[in-house]
């Protein structure tokens, strides 16, 4: 039998705090907020098992900026560390359909739910966190321990002074949850949409999330795991974070400790790498951001994925770069393995950029499909391909002209007639290669089709 709560209309705070921990203490407790703005001056501590629900509360976009149903406010006075707090031991938890909103002017670092060390379980959907001062839903470590299997639905976090969602937990499954400007406390760590650490996270899933407006990246994933289960981005989305969309980081001391491997499928990152801060404020025209960015002994897998330009905060466009490879750790260490297969590589060559990668040679094994196409700077209707065909000149050879083949690269090549003699590679660059006939003049208007293989 659920218990049923009205709200007091006592602004101080004093009242709804206190029947609303009353209620929600006892174990397999159930609470429902009835619609109305309630007022909170310390943490809701749920008890075990314990399920709380509103209303109708604000799910998306402007309405969690004006919400409506059952809001509640931390009150200016508020004293703790989050307005909804999960214990230590804790387990099973279920939040859903209420907002938070900080929009009486609580001091700094104040989280809108917070789970402390094992806190295991857990439903939270239909919820709205708008304007904390701290993280929107974090988890923290206590004692070494972490929580695990949660899950996160329909979901939106607004304007957060730190991350939006922090320390994602292990076995965690993310859906539909909307993370905006994220980062507005200024923060020069905790500015993202969705954070993770090594000593939190694996097996983590997200599905049809987005990150927009981030005063840092969209996602950091730093995820190390236990019995090596990939992190899945399937259907995500960032725009217009200051850095990169996604950035996946070794935060080991040498950087190239274990990580669990990362997929990314059907994706679309686009205009990330502004360059801006909390409120909008630039702090410069862009940087060396890209749609995913990659450091240290990571194993990436991509398709279907797209990374496009776009100039609304920029006139020269961003980002600078579709992808990004660092060494990370000292001694630096190489990425591993960055597969891409399928999708739209787009860069800002008005922002400085010269190829859709930065720093190629810093992968052991960058395979890219040759179903990914390049496109540079903003609406550029032009691909760039990864295969295509040409016609010897009259002293046998032809130069092709495509960023893509980079020193190391090695085009394949068929002919499409009977050519005289053998057909090779002459020479490579950054930017072309050279296809020669051993038949010389013989072979001229000989026709060949190239590729470059997915090996380099």
């Amino acid at each position: 039998m659920a218990t049923i709560l009205t709200a007091s209309g006592d602004r101080t705070g004093a009242a709804d705090t206190a029947a609303i921990r009353a209620a929600v203490a006892a174990t397999g407790s159930k609470t429902v907020l009835l619609a109305g703005d309630w007022y909170t001056r310390a943490p809701v501590v749920m008890g075990q098992g314990a399920e709380l629900a509103g209303e109708g509360g604000a799910v998306n976009g402007v309405t969690s900026m004006n919400p409506e149903g059952t809001v509640i406010h931390p009150v200016a006075a508020f004293t703790g560390g989050e307005v909804i707090t999960l214990p230590d031991g804790t387990r099973g938890h279920r939040l859903r359909d209420f907002t938070i909103i900080n929009d009486l002017g609580t001091g700094p670092n104040v989280d809108g739910i917070a789970a402390h060390g094992e806190v295991d379980g857990g439903m939270f959907e239909l919820l709205a966190i708008t304007k904390v001062t701290g993280h929107g839903l974090a988890w923290t470590q206590l004692s070494g321990t972490d929580g695990d299997g949660v899950w996160i639905d329909r979901c939106m976090i607004q304007r957060p002074g730190l991350n939006g969602l922090h320390r994602i937990p292990n076995d965690a499954n993310v859906r539909n949850v909307h993370v905006q400007y994220a980062g507005q406390a200024g923060d020069t760590t905790y500015k993202h949409g969705f954070y993770s650490t090594p000593s939190s996270t694996g097996n983590a899933t997200f599905e049809g999330c987005r990150a927009d407006l981030c005063v840092g990246s969209g996602w950091v994933l730093d995820h190390k795991g236990v019995y090596g289960d990939a992190v899945k981005l399937v259907g995500c989305s960032t725009e217009r974070n200051a850095q990169s969309g996604v950035l996946i980081v070794n935060s080991s001391p040498g950087g190239d400790d274990w990580r669990t491997p990362v997929i990314i499928s059907g994706c679309g990152f686009g205009g990330d790498g502004t360059g801006t801060g909390p409120g909008g404020a630039h702090f410069g025209r862009g940087g060396d951001y890209a749609g995913i960015e990659v450091r240290g002994r990571n194993r990436v897998f991509i398709s279907g994925t797209c990374v496009t330009v776009n100039n609304v905060d920029n006139r020269d466009g961003v980002p600078r770069w579709a992808l990004i490879i660092r060494q990370d750790g000292s001694p630096g260490a190489n990425v591993e393995t960055i597969v891409w297969d399928g999708g739209r590589m787009n860069f800002a060559m008005a922002q400085g950029g010269t190829q859709p990668v930065l720093n190629h040679s810093l992968c052991d094994n960058l395979l890219i499909g040759p179903t990914v196409t390049y496109t540079g700077d903003y609406e550029d209707i032009t691909p760039t391909c990864r295969a295509g065909k040409v016609t010897l000149n009259s002293s046998g050879q032809a130069t092709v002209n495509t960023k893509w083949s980079w020193p190391s690269v090695l085009p394949l090549l068929t002919p499409l007639a009977s050519p005289a003699g053998r057909l090779y590679v002459s020479s490579r660059s950054d930017g072309s290669f050279t296809i020669k006939s051993t038949a010389g003049s013989s072979d001229s208007g000989q026709p060949v089709a190239w590729m470059i293989a997915p090996g380099d």
